[in-house]
């Protein structure tokens, strides 16, 4: 399982950020390619929010 980091920062507090793993079910190589598209879709729903950066790992995930 790929591992999509995303550092997220409270828009109220910029200096409150904090990283969350996403599960990106595919290839290292796809996650490169789509995971800017992933990561704007996770985000939708989480207005108070601004995405700093993201990453993509081989890592396992802790529930996966």
């Amino acid at each position: 399982m790929i591992a999509l980091t995303l550092v997220m920062c409270l828009n109220s507090q910029p200096a409150n950020c904090h990283a969350e793993d996403v599960a990106f079910d595919g290839s290292i190589m796809q996650c490169a390619m789509f995971g800017q598209a992933v990561a704007a879709n996770y985000m939708n729903g989480r207005p108070k929010w601004s995405l700093q950066r993201y990453r993509c790992s081989s890592r396992r995930l802790k529930d996966a």
